[in-house]
């Protein structure tokens, strides 16, 4: 028999059912990352996405400006550019990211990082816990793929 027959049919009948309302969606569809990037897509689905932590948002010793402030301010400074603020999604990988997030009234996710591990900070680059932060970069990433949008990944 041939498998990618078995395949599509498989795929047709759940597709079928699951837009006749036949089927429940799949869990992932209806959380709290699948809500936030509908509303911050533009109508073809795509995001703007900056992983934001600490450091991001936090000014400097020697500054009363945070790096999310002067990114903020090129976007809403630069000649047709303010509007691409509603379609950017702040993915903040420790509380305090987040909170400022928040305060900015963005559109916000919390990454959720493995028990114990703060990336709040710079990481030595190559070092274990960089190599960690990436991959959690990455497969958050994904999952934004697995949704069915677009992104464009600014840091």
């Amino acid at each position: 028999m041939d498998c990618s027959k078995i395949s599509i049919t498989n795929f047709t009948v759940v597709s079928s059912l699951l837009f006749a309302g036949g089927l429940k969606k799949p869990k992932f569809w209806e959380d709290e990352l699948g809500d936030i990037l509908k509303q911050a897509s533009t109508p073809d689905k795509t995001v703007i996405i900056a992983v934001v932590n600490k450091a991001y948002v936090e000014p400097s010793v020697d500054s009363n400006t945070t790096m999310l402030d002067l990114f903020l301010e090129s976007l809403r400074l630069e000649e047709d550019t303010a509007s691409l603020q509603n379609h950017l999604l702040l993915a903040a990988v420790d509380q305090t990211a987040y909170n400022r997030c928040k305060a900015e009234r963005l559109h916000c996710y919390r990454v959720v990082t493995d028990v114990g591990v703060d990336y709040s900070g710079e990481e030595v680059f190559m070092s274990n816990d960089f190599v960690k932060m990436m991959w959690r970069r990455t497969l958050f990433l994904s999952r934004v793929l697995k949704y069915g949008y677009n992104f464009i990944y600014t840091v």
